[in-house]
């Protein structure tokens, strides 16, 4: 991909975010959903802080607090960076509270440094490193998008010799970026409409003579999920997904998956918040959708659950900007947050999974069942192809976009 044609990506990710921001706040108040609602819904890996208008967000220490007391090897002195600031920047809303309690506030209690939060952003941390005037310390940004930007220049090498990778899942470990939680794009049905037989797959949700009624399905990553999933409910092996997307023939028969279904999809979700609400409303028997917000359903009451089989496993990264100040307390940061103890500290206060394989070990087995990562989980679903998509996704994206409207 030329360096124009990644501009124009990232341009376009840039103004997805803003526009599932904006969406998402329009839905809320015309459901009009209080408080409680809304905290339940915002389990979502992308609740970004709306930045300040005209310009960098004004970054806000972290809230005051201790965090939960436990340990974590090798983070015994609590003055290790004593003096040292850490600027993390993240999506805000339930995940970076959770990060909060489970990440941030440990950190600062076991080495000392002071942490400052604020709302990460793609054109944020470009214009930083284009200025010479960099702020961030750590990033979270989706994998996808933080490979994007390791493209183009944008981010330091992540230095293993500080970061220990010995017990990370496979593609967890980028040159540039650590994956830090693992999210799942599944399929999700209402529970009293099919009952003992619920739809296994999306060989299901493409049968709507077998599971009939109205579906909804994911807008918000144009081509991504929904041509792996045409392929699925076509007959394709999970595991031959992307090597069918490879070829043409393989493009061409995912869009033909595709007009199947189309005229059965009454809502086109634009926001994480929707298919949820639409499911609890009864609009719609099945949607695709963001396991943390049918999670989050669920534990209200909902009559909803989860087809793990055939779910879209995907990842979210930490990555330090290029010309970041304090790049060794950025790798230790990063080596902290993998660290088993607080990624499993993390997945109990949202339902997002370690990237450390040993993080399962310390949670209970009714955590696990909620986590895309954990191995009975994990196990069925396809993990996204981030070259693949670094690749394909301008052509597809306008393929897709000129499909849906036609």
């Amino acid at each position: 991909m030329s360096d124009e044609r990644m501009e124009l990506v990232i341009h376009r990710l840039e103004l997805a975010n803003r526009i599932r921001r904006r969406q998402f706040l329009r839905l809320m108040a015309a459901a009009g959903l209080g408080a409680v609602s809304l905290s339940a819904l915002a389990a979502c890996r992308q609740e970004e802080a709306t930045p300040a208008p005209g310009g960098a967000a004004t970054p806000s220490p972290a809230a005051a607090g201790p965090g939960p007391e436990f340990k974590v090897a090798g983070y015994d002195d609590p003055n290790k960076w004593k003096g040292k600031t850490l600027v993390f920047a993240g999506f805000g809303g339930a995940m970076q509270d959770a990060q909060r309690v489970a990440v941030l506030e440990p950190f600062k209690r076991l080495t000392g440094a002071e942490i400052v939060e604020d709302s990460t952003d793609l054109g944020k941390l470009k214009a930083q490193v284009d200025a010479g005037n960099v702020e961030w310390t750590v990033a979270q940004q989706g994998t996808f998008e933080s490979r994007l930007l390791a493209r183009q220049g944008y981010l330091e090498p992540i230095d293993y010799s500080i970061v220990d990778k010995t017990n990370f899942l496979e593609n967890v470990a980028g040159e540039y970026d650590v994956a830090i939680i693992f999210w799942s794009t599944i399929l999700a049905y209402r529970t009293d409409e099919f009952g003992d037989n619920p739809p296994q797959g999306w060989k299901d949700y493409w049968d709507v003579e077998g599971f009939p009624g109205p579906r909804a399905a994911d807008k918000v990553d144009g081509p991504i999920g929904n041509l792996e999933f045409a392929l699925m409910a076509d007959g394709v092996p999970k595991e031959q997904v992307y090597q069918v997307l490879r070829t043409p023939e393989g493009v061409d028969r995912a869009f033909a998956s595709l007009d199947k279904i189309k005229p059965h999809v009454t809502v086109w979700w634009e926001a994480g918040a929707q298919p949820a609400q639409l499911l609890a409303d009864g609009e719609v028997v099945m949607t695709s959708a963001w396991n943390g917000r049918i999670d989050a359903i669920q534990r209200q009451g909902a009559p909803v659950a989860i087809q793990w089989n055939e779910g879209l496993l995907r990842t979210d990264s930490f990555i330090v900007p290029k010309g970041a100040k304090e790049k060794e307390l950025a790798m230790d940061f990063i080596n902290f947050a993998t660290r088993p103890e607080v990624q499993a500290e993390l997945a109990k206060h949202i339902p997002y999974s370690p990237t450390n394989s040993k993080g399962f070990d310390l949670l209970p087995e009714d955590v696990k069942q909620r986590l895309p990562s954990a191995p009975a989980q994990k196990d069925v679903q396809l993990e996204a192809d981030n070259e693949f998509w670094l690749d394909a996704l301008e052509k597809l994206q306008e393929r897709f976009d000129s499909w849906l409207t036609a």
